[in-house]
């Protein structure tokens, strides 16, 4: 695979830091060049469809590229994302949501249809895939296709004029749902099991097939839990319960079914990886028992109008579990090597990272006692973001000094 493709990554990932680093220096100055909203709806776009999509492609792309039937085809896809990312996050912070931003955002969406289309079927054609391993391929580019439904549903609500109702959050929380613990979730866990199977790494292929099927058939019922703010009564209730349970549950599944392969992955990766797998997992078990809180419909209510707390979850969702589990996907495939850049880099963005949810948490339980907020707590947040920004700089100059670069 062509190396250069591996630094757009990158270069949407800085985007994104430089992005949150502008939201967080706008309140130290007066007046700002362009709106608050247009620079946080790219800053959100470019994260997910930008540096998540592109680089999840990534590493199923170098996994398999010596196999890959058509190469030029995945060339294309590639520069087909990098063109339209970056001209939507152009777009959006040039008129926020307006005719060429919606317009870009939903030929993203018709370039994911075809990203789909080509992994499922490179993913078919490999001979000795494992079954678990395209399990979660598959449901993950199934998910990926229903979490589009929330974005398109939107033009129906904005032509209706219920822009301003709860309808339009709903469909913005099931893009999310499905992004988030749907496509994001079921294609890096596929990744990882592929990357195993490829170090001849044994897993608990029974416990795997059982945690994935208890939590895609959750995920559906899962949804409610974003929405029971709207009190829709009590089936939503125990619907929103079954699911979160049983996404619980099957995580737990899948976490113990790599319990076995802790010794062989200790020997095939190096000591940085095997931190960084560990903040992984430990982040994915605290986020799925964080939102079995939300089963209580008044601890919902209160954490969906502290806007804090939402901005801490998602945040530690795609900063935290997301992007950390990326970039160990990154060093298990040789993507990024171990070096004085690599080991710095990784510091100041877990620290950036630690930072950024304990100032965005503590903040929300401040407002929740009704005490003062912290007096540094807009300067704590851009110090985050710029430890964030840094150690995202030197993570891709680690890669630059790459001698596969």
């Amino acid at each position: 695979m062509p190396k250069v493709f591996i630094h757009f990554t990158f270069f949407f990932f800085v985007l994104t830091a430089v992005s949150g680093v502008w939201m967080r220096a706008i309140p130290f100055f007066s007046s700002s060049t362009l709106p608050y909203t247009n620079i946080l709806h790219a800053h959100s776009h470019i994260a997910i469809l930008g540096w998540t999509f592109t680089g999840v492609f990534i590493v199923f792309l170098t996994i398999l590229w010596p196999t890959i039937k058509q190469p030029r085809q995945a060339v294309v896809l590639l520069i087909s994302l990098f063109i339209t990312s970056f001209l939507m996050f152009i777009a959006f912070l040039y008129q926020g949501y307006g005719i060429y931003s919606i317009i870009l955002s939903v030929v993203h969406i018709f370039v994911e249809y075809w990203t789909a289309v080509f992994i499922y079927r490179e993913s078919k054609a490999q001979r000795f895939l494992p079954s678990t391993v395209f399990l979660f391929i598959k449901g993950s580019l199934l998910t990926l296709v229903i979490s589009s439904i929330g974005p398109f549903s939107l033009g129906y609500i904005s032509a209706a004029g219920l822009n301003e109702s709860y309808i339009s959050d709903m469909a913005i929380y099931f893009y999310l749902h499905f992004q988030y613990n749907g496509w994001l979730y079921l294609i890096l866990i596929g990744l990882f099991l592929l990357i195993l199977h490829s170090k001849k790494i044994p897993v608990n292929q029974r416990l795997l097939t059982f945690g994935f099927w208890l939590y895609f058939i959750s995920l559906f019922p899962g949804y409610f839990l974003s929405i029971l703010w709207v009190d829709n009564g009590g089936i939503y209730n125990f619907l929103a319960t079954a699911g979160s349970i049983g996404q619980w549950v099957a995580i737990l599944c899948t976490l113990l079914a790599f319990t076995g392969s802790r010794r062989h992955v200790r020997k095939s990766f190096s000591t940085l990886t095997i931190v960084l797998l560990s903040i992984t997992f430990s982040l994915l078990f605290a986020k799925s028992t964080m939102e079995l809180g939300l089963i209580s419909p008044t601890l919902a209510s209160l954490i969906y109008d502290t806007r804090s707390i939402i901005i801490g979850y998602l945040h530690f969702t795609l900063l935290g579990f997301v992007s950390i589990f990326i970039l160990a996907q990154y060093q298990m495939v040789h993507l990024l090597t171990v070096n004085t850049y690599t080991i710095y880099g990784f510091a100041l963005f877990l620290t950036g990272f630690v930072l950024n949810e304990l100032f965005l948490f503590s903040h929300g339980l401040m407002q929740w006692l009704r005490l003062q907020p912290i007096t540094f707590h807009t300067q704590g947040l851009f110090a985050s973001s710029l430890l964030l920004l840094t150690g995202i700089t030197l993570l891709w100059i680690s890669r630059c000094f790459n001698k596969n670069s």
